[in-house]
């Protein structure tokens, strides 16, 4: 898989850099290996992204051994960009996917892309993707592309350790640690003020909070496999209304703040930066942002960072995992007409996952962006005309193999979110349904999951009792839910024979 990154990555970055994709449709013709072209289409983040005269994709392209022709796409408006490409039919030899809409799905089963999952064991790069975020990424049990990764293990808890030895307490481990924590939180004082003005956990509209937590009581993610053998929604299980019952008893309790359920998650960490609360459970890297500002608001505080907790002492860990990718590059048959083209193309994606590419993508050309301190630490220019050299570079890395060159942390805290992120992917929950496809969802899927969140908020908040809250699921299943829950498992069977 490291062989597939570099490879990946360097055509990629080649492509996209040296210019329009003038020539990426229409009359395609086989690499000229002699003098080897890739075309690329990426998005765009910065006002202007790097050049084809640019040093660092000359030096990219250099090591790559292509010359690379981008094409850059402004985020905003990259995904009509593809569906014209869909439409027309005329294609870069490398285009990100963002999103896989009906449109992609359709293009991919009709055979207008690549299947390489048969291939990535080929490379030392490619080869080693994470077999959690190739799932989440095909389509019918089939791989069209190589994903831009993204940190999988990403979830975890913020907490104000200074107020745990204030109380003379341990960080969680299990569930009912947690609760204890969030008492004390309440009811002990934990700032030592002489005050009754704190509480337990920020929650807000989000539901990351709530989604966590029923992964730590054992739900599935988002759908899981049932006794006999089939995919069962996760709200229809044990494990997750135990969840739901739960935060209802921190809610009873005002361990949370009582206007969660319209509490915006732009001002998340208010409360927590003013010292009302000290919890909040969401990505682990907002401890990072919040331990930064923090400091000129209380220089005392102390903020950490846990990956999870436990059901209870004999459970074994689980952590709600991200997608893993921000998108992935797909390989056009139109515009790679031959296997040799494809393989040529994936050498280069898979040598872009090298170290020497994925620094240059990532940092530029050392001594000219970036130095190395006493520490091994890259400190990058703050020169706006020297960054540009290597702008929006980034967005061709698929980041399957690790940069290992890394930037230095402000803080303590930072550094120990890079160590959550690592050990939360031990015990990732995958989600068995994440490839399939359901006709049903793709029309109804904003009303079921309405159904469920609200049925969520009502019962925490008394508004409904248990028996209307199993109504409630009830009528989900009414609603389109049978439906949804028989053609994920007709397509599930399906893969499963495969």
């Amino acid at each position: 898989m490291a062989n597939l990154k570099r490879i990946a990555t360097a055509a990629c970055a080649v492509a996209l850099l040296c210019g329009s994709l003038s020539g990426c449709g229409g009359k395609t013709q086989a690499i000229d290996l002699k003098n080897p072209e890739i075309t690329v289409m990426t998005t765009a983040y910065n006002v202007e992204s790097a050049q084809p005269n640019s040093p660092v994709v000359e030096a990219l392209q250099n090591y790559l051994g292509t010359k690379l022709n981008f094409s850059w796409i402004p985020s905003s408006g990259y995904g009509e960009k593809v569906t014209a490409a869909m439409g027309s039919g005329e294609y870069p030899m490398v285009m990100l996917i963002t999103e896989k809409s009906s449109s992609v799905i359709q293009n991919s089963r009709g055979g207008t892309f690549w299947e390489i999952g048969s291939k990535l064991k080929n490379y030392t790069n490619l080869s080693k993707a994470n077999e959690v975020v190739l799932n989440n990424i095909s389509i019918d049990g089939k791989i069209y592309g190589i994903y831009r990764a993204r940190t999988l293990g990403r979830n975890g808890m913020t907490i104000r350790k200074d107020w745990l030895d204030n109380l003379g307490m341990q960080e969680p481990t299990t569930i009912d640690e947690l609760y204890n924590v969030l008492k004390a939180f309440k009811e002990r004082d934990p700032d030592g003020n002489g005050q009754n003005d704190t509480f337990g956990m920020i929650m807000t509209t989000a539901t990351s909070t709530f989604d966590n937590l029923a992964i730590w009581f054992g739900a599935p993610n988002k759908w899981g496999v049932a006794e006999d053998g089939t995919l069962q929604p996760a709200h229809l299980t044990d494990e997750y209304f135990e969840a739901v019952k739960f935060v209802k008893k921190l809610y009873d309790e005002k361990l949370i703040n009582q206007d969660f359920a319209t509490y915006d998650g732009a001002k998340w960490d208010e409360q927590f930066l003013s010292g009302k609360a000290g919890v909040i459970i969401d990505v682990a890297d907002r401890a990072r942002r919040i331990a930064g500002n923090i400091a000129s608001v209380n220089p005392k505080a102390v903020v950490d960072v846990l990956g999870y907790v436990k059901k209870d002492a004999n459970s074994k860990p689980a952590t709600l995992p991200t997608s893993g990718y921000a998108g992935y590059f797909v390989f056009p048959k139109k515009a790679l007409p031959s296997e040799k083209d494809l393989e040529f193309v994936l050498n280069v994606m898979d040598k872009a996952n090298d170290q020497e590419a994925l620094n240059l993508m990532n940092y530029g050309i050392k001594g000219r962006h970036y130095e190395l301190d006493n520490e091994g630490y890259a400190v990058i220019t703050s020169d706006t005309t020297l960054t540009k050299e290597f702008a929006d570079l980034n967005q061709f890395a698929t980041g399957i193999i690790e940069t290992q060159l890394k930037k230095k942390y402000t803080t303590t805290v930072a550094e120990t979110v890079d160590k959550v992120y690592k050990d939360n992917e031990n015990y990732v929950v995958a989600n068995p349904a994440e490839p399939l496809v359901s006709d049903t969802y793709s029309r109804k899927g904003p009303q079921l999951d309405s159904i469920i969140t609200s049925a969520n908020t009502k019962f925490i908040v008394g508004q409904i009792s248990e028996a209307e809250y199993k109504a409630e699921l009830e009528r989900w299943k009414t609603q389109g839910g049978d439906d949804y829950i028989k053609e994920i498992n007709e397509a599930y069977k399906a893969i499963s024979k495969k």
